[in-house]
Order: structure tokens, then sequence, then C-alpha cells
């Protein structure tokens, strides 16, 4: 028997981990999509090929050995980013402009990269009617997806010729009564809302948050779990020692993106100022990972990185960082 070489995800323009609902609206898209084709024959090639990918995704037996056997050839990453994944897109222009925004728009409405303007509208609008869904997050993947100049911009950073910035964000747009962008948005920080507060986000996934005053804190983004950042005079800067750095060893988890699943890593050592830790795949300096260890969670920017053998050591420098321990790890605070 001829083994499948195809993505069946891709053929569906799905994320590898999609709804069945997700997978449904697209196939009825793609179909109506090809009785629209006026070449016969490719549309009869291309109407087999949706049906045999249907066959199994619509079909958990069948998807579940199918999901296996697929993860063994391709990373989640090259799964769910395509030709993203390498950086190599085509009709994409250099962009010089930056952005804070971890979020994978296309995993939160879970299709591909190349799915075209239908998918994304038919998507979005079934995840809608999906229960459990966060709203506000589908719709400004939503209104970044629908709108052909914010998506080819967003199509860019996600290639990587995009380098992070904490103070720069590209338009966002807002959805309107229509259910359609407003593209003339822009989105800033810090932002001061009518009731006076400050308006603040996430340093990985730029969640919004409001920051409070009191003993009750928000210590970590409700989105992502990401530590927060400390307000720099409840900052207690350490006076002795302050690069200590003690080796340690321990697996842990990192995120390139939210949401998206993570990958694993193996902590060399560590300090109050960041980590270093050895990736199986290369990292681009610069980028920013969400880091979730036994013994603390962190947002840290790779500042470099060098190959150990099969592994690639990477060095980290925290932007927020909250350790399980707040004594004994590395000082001892006296008040």
């Amino acid at each position: 028997m001829k083994e499948e070489r195809r993505n069946f995800y891709r053929s569906l323009y799905a994320q590898p981990d999609a709804p069945l609902t997700v997978i449904q609206v697209n196939y009825r898209i793609l179909k109506l999509k090809i009785r629209m084709c006026p070449d016969q024959d490719y549309a009869e090639l291309r109407s087999n090929a949706l049906k045999m990918a249907m066959a199994v995704l619509n079909d958990p037996l069948k998807r579940a050995v199918y999901d296996r056997d697929l993860r063994k050839r391709y990373p989640i990453r090259m799964l769910s980013l395509g030709s993203f994944a390498s950086g190599i897109v085509k009709d994409i222009p250099d962009c010089t402009e930056s952005r804070t925004n971890r979020r994978n728009y296309y995993r939160v409405l879970q299709i591909q990269p190349d799915a075209p303007a239908e998918i994304v509208i038919a998507s979005y609008q079934a995840l809608l009617q999906y229960p459990y869904q966060n709203v506000d997050l589908l719709g400004e993947a939503y209104a970044v997806l629908a709108n052909p100049a914010a998506r080819m911009r967003y199509d860019a950073y996600l290639a990587g010729k995009w380098k992070y910035s904490e103070k720069t964000l590209i338009p966002v747009g807002k959805i309107g009564r229509t259910g359609r962008p407003d593209c003339g948005s822009d989105t800033t920080s810090p932002v001061v809302e009518e009731s006076g507060a400050t308006l603040s986000y996430c340093v990985f996934c730029h969640a919004a948050y409001t920051e409070q005053v009191g003993p009750y804190q928000q210590h970590a983004c409700l989105e992502c779990g990401s530590p927060l950042p400390v307000p720099a005079e409840t900052f207690l800067e350490p006076k002795h020692r302050t690069n200590i750095r003690i080796s340690m060893h321990g697996e842990f988890q990192y995120y390139q993106f939210w949401p998206d699943l993570p990958s694993k890593g193996i902590i060399q050592d560590l300090s109050p100022r960041g980590t270093r830790f050895l990736a199986e795949t290369s990292l681009s300096l610069n980028d920013v990972i969400k880091i979730d260890a036994p013994n603390f969670r962190a947002v840290a920017e790779v500042v470099h990185q060098h190959r150990i053998q099969a592994f690639i050591s990477v060095g980290a420098c925290f932007l927020t960082v909250k350790f399980e321990q707040e004594r004994g790890s590395f000082l001892a605070v006296r008040v």
C-alpha cells in the first residue's frame, strides 16, 4: 500500500488540533469553491483529495492514528506555521516596524497561514458558536487576518521579518457591529482609561490588564499565565552578588507563541537575571519566549546561542520572572 504523504490539515487549511466544526466548515467552503472552478479535471482531482482528507479527519479513531504518524514526521511549529516556520514566505515585503504581540492568530482561528479569506471568515463564525471560546481574542485575530494590509504585515512578523520591541505596535483594528474590522484604529501602550486606571500589556502575549492600587495586585497574565512586570518602586534591587549563577539541571517547557504547543528544554544554569538552557531547535536572537519551569515562570529574551553536539545552548535574559520561593534561592531579604 502506498504511504499517504499529504498533510490532510493543510489540504483543509486547518490547524492540527482544530475542532471538528472548523474542519467541517472549511470542507464545505472549499467544495463550494471547486464547483465554481472552470477546469473540471483539476476540480475532480481536488475534490477527491478533500474527500480523502475529510474521511480521515471526520473519524475520531482514524484521526488519532493519523495525528500520531504525522507528528512523528513534523514538529508542531511546522504543522501550524507551514512555510512561515522557516521564514521563507513569498510576496511579503521586508518590514522595519516592530511589535510586541506574540500571539499566533492563525492558531487562534484554527486555520493555516495560507488560508483564503473565505476560510478566515468561516472559521471565525464557526468558533463564535463553539463553546468555551474567548470571544475577544477571536475578534482580535479576525480583525488582523480579515484585513489584507494588516494580515500582510502580520505574516511578515510570523516569517521573522520584524524585530521585537517593547514599545512599538502595529495597528490591529477593532471589530465593529457588522463583524468587519475597523482598519483605522491603532493600539498603543500604555493607555489611560476613562476611569483613570492605567491599562498595560503582558510582555509576551500582549493581553491587556489594569494596574491595580492596593494589596490585591495581579501578578500573572490572565491569558497566558506569564508573570507581569513589577513596578519599579516596589522592586528590591539586591546590593550584593547580583550576578550569582547556580548550576542546575531539569526539564522545562517554553513557548514561542501563544497559544501554541510548548517545546522542551533542559536548564543548564540560573541566575536572578536570566538562564542558560539546551534546546533541540535553534532560536533567533531577540526572540521572546515564555518559560514554565518547576521552580519559576518567566518571559525572557534570547541574547545568545551556540551549538553543543545535537543541542543548541541558549542564553536568555529575563524580562519578567516569578520564582516559586522568593527567599533562599539567590538572596535573603531583611526589613
